[in-house]
């Protein structure tokens, strides 16, 4: 009976001493770069950043609209690549609500010849 149980535990001790190192290296630890936690962070924060705009009461009604849900424009937004997802947060930074004062500037000035023109015949 000792002998049964001395083996039982001397099988199961060099399994344990086998297969312990062979899950071990499955897991990679050390060190992240600086620019893995950039990276991450920037991609986070512009994911964060196209979210809020997502949420939006009248950007959502423009996608309905436009026949896309909102959960699937926002499933679309985690897919993107990093430089896709840059740039969309970029957009949404630079984007003005009525569009840009040079096209205003260029209607005034092709209405104001009309009217001159217009006076002159």
């Amino acid at each position: 009976m000792k002998f049964a149980i001395r083996m039982l535990l001397c099988l199961m001790i060099s399994f344990s001493l086998t297969e312990f190192p062979i899950m071990k290296s499955h897991a990679q630890t050390g060190m992240i770069t600086t620019g893995d936690a950039v990276t991450y962070m920037t991609r986070t924060q512009n994911q964060d950043k196209v979210a809020h705009f997502l949420s939006r009461t009248d950007v959502k009604d423009q996608l309905i609209k436009l026949g896309v849900t909102p959960e699937e424009a926002q499933i679309r937004v985690l897919t993107l690549s990093d430089a896709e997802l840059n740039k969309l947060a970029g957009d949404i930074d630079h984007g003005t609500a009525g569009g840009s004062i040079a096209g205003i500037l260029i209607i005034v000035l092709i209405v104001i010849l009309i009217i001159y023109f217009a006076k002159r015949i």
